[in-house]
């Protein structure tokens, strides 16, 4: 009696497809060759069939797999062509995979080198401009399990989570379509600030050029970084971070411009692939400020001249208004709430008015002023009922009161330099202008859709069950390449159009 089973394709043919397609099995095989002793399926056959599960089943535990093969057997063994058994996939196997791809950094760098390139030949990628960022994910491992120095450490969280140990991930993409191309795992309590110059040596390699445009925060505004940069041939459009002497020379110039300040128009893109006469929106103003810079690098003097584009977004501006008139109004209310205790001095409540104000970031713009109004009272000084001759002193009463009162000169001054920020480049003015800096900084985004998919997305990363530092590194190597095959599902097959439209316009800036 013949029996049928019937089984859920789903997605899977389609991930699997994709997977064969960028060639990952043929290139880790390459890259990662199995010893003599492994018998079973390749490195990367098995990482492939790992992926698919991982995209399939929006899940990454090794022990689940065993399961997910079984409930998918004839469906994998007839799309792969390979004989598969529940032995092939048990964690055990999954953890030495994940510990091989993790081991050596030259091969992970080596791999994502090549798929790189695959991917910037295969969908004619542009390679003008690159971006770099990094997260950080906290996990719930017992601190006392963490190795000192090793890859999970305590750090600043950028999920607001210091009691956690973590680990951190950077991540590099290709614009427009924010391509990761890109990614690699550090410390968790390594500074972002080093990581800059590296990721674009490495971003480098991958492009085969240094002549582009790496747009990144303020953490690769450093001055070395930026040097280094520029006299090695590349490009570079950062922030300036608002720390030194830096909110000085901006209030400064804002009060005193050295150039005159243009509006900043930027044309919607609908408007300007059919050429239509539409002066677009207006989303600030800004100025441009030339400057020479100087390091001594190796006992010998290096300069260049980069530009300091001065501008002012509106939309920033009008939130950072709201938010200092909202924490005006919240320092208000609760001076009014201040009541002195009952044997609170002026000098006491005085000091606690000032710490409301400080709290709230309010003490150029709120002074406040303690009233005293006083009465008295009859205390007699004998027991019992008093008489018209009982003696008696006059005893004084003091009722305090906070009153406070805004400094609207100080305010208006204030909102005149709010939403100004300090972007430097070493471009050159007929390369990349004042209006199109703008907008790459305004796509900084794209690089956080990685991030987002890795924490809250179709990849999650949390909650993390393993703990050795390699293994990490390894489960992050293959979460990156299924990162690249949910790109493919969801935007690479707009890139030809994205890239019709947006690469006319990048094509003559960075050639």
């Amino acid at each position: 009696m013949s029996t049928s089973k019937i089984e859920r394709v789903d997605d899977i043919p389609l991930i699997f497809h994709w997977l064969m397609k960028m060639k990952v099995a043929e290139l880790i095989d390459r890259i990662w060759p199995t010893h003599g002793n492994w018998k079973g399926l390749s490195y990367g056959q098995l990482a492939v069939l790992f992926i698919t599960y991982v995209v399939h089943s929006l899940n990454h535990r090794l022990s689940g797999m065993e399961a997910w093969l079984v409930s998918h057997q004839r469906l994998l063994e007839q799309l792969t062509g390979w004989s598969l058994e529940r032995t092939e996939v048990t964690d055990d196997r999954l953890g030495i995979l994940l510990s091989e791809l993790g081991s050596d950094a030259e091969r992970i760098a080596a791999y994502q080198v090549e798929q790189g390139q695959q991917l910037i030949r295969a969908y004619e990628l542009p390679t003008e401009v690159a971006r770099y960022d990094t997260t950080s994910f906290n996990v719930y491992h017992a601190p006392e399990g963490a190795e000192s120095g090793g890859l999970l450490a305590f750090g600043h969280s950028k999920d607001k989570r210091p009691d956690l140990l973590q680990f951190k991930q950077g991540l590099g993409t290709l614009d427009p379509a924010g391509v990761p191309i890109f990614t690699e795992t550090v410390k968790g309590n390594q500074a972002d600030d080093p990581l800059y110059l590296e990721a674009w040596r490495s971003l480098g390699q991958t492009l085969g050029r240094k002549d582009f445009l790496l747009v990144a925060d303020c953490k690769a505004a450093a001055l070395e970084t930026r040097a280094t940069l520029a006299q090695e041939g590349g490009w570079y459009l950062v922030p300036v971070p608002l720390t030194g002497k830096t909110p000085e020379e901006l209030a400064a110039w804002i009060r005193q411009p050295p150039a005159a300040p243009r509006e900043l128009v930027l044309e919607a893109e609908a408007e300007a692939e059919a050429g239509a006469g539409s002066k677009g929106k207006r989303i600030g103003i800004g100025f441009e400020v030339e400057k020479t810079l100087t390091v001594e690098r190796d006992k010998q003097t290096y300069q260049w001249k980069e530009r300091w584009l001065v501008i002012r977004s509106d939309n920033h501006a009008k939130r950072q208004k709201k938010k200092l008139l909202k924490r005006l109004e919240t320092a208000e209310k609760e001076l009014k709430k201040l009541y002195p205790k009952a044997t609170e001095e002026k000098e006491e409540l005085a000091a606690r008015a000032a710490k409301v104000i400080e709290n709230h970031g309010v003490s150029d713009f709120l002074s406040v002023s303690i009233s005293d109004r006083i009465t008295y009272r009859k205390r007699y000084l004998k027991r019992g009922r008093p008489g018209p001759t009982s003696p008696y002193e006059r005893q004084a009463i003091h009722e305090y009161q906070c009153r406070s009162q805004r400094h609207e000169e100080a305010i208006d001054a204030e909102c005149d330099l709010l939403g100004w920020r300090i972007y430097v480049t070493n471009t050159r003015a007929e390369k990349m202008s004042l209006e199109q800096s703008l907008k790459y900084y305004r796509d900084e985004w794209t690089v956080e859709r990685g991030f987002h998919r890795f924490k809250q997305g179709c990849l999650p990363v949390l909650p993390l069950f393993i703990r050795l530092p390699e293994r990490i590194k390894g489960l992050m190597v293959l979460l990156f390449i299924a990162l690249h095959s949910t790109i493919k599902f969801f935007h690479l097959d707009r890139t030809r159009t994205c890239c019709s439209c947006r690469h006319t316009s990048l094509r003559p800036i960075f050639q």
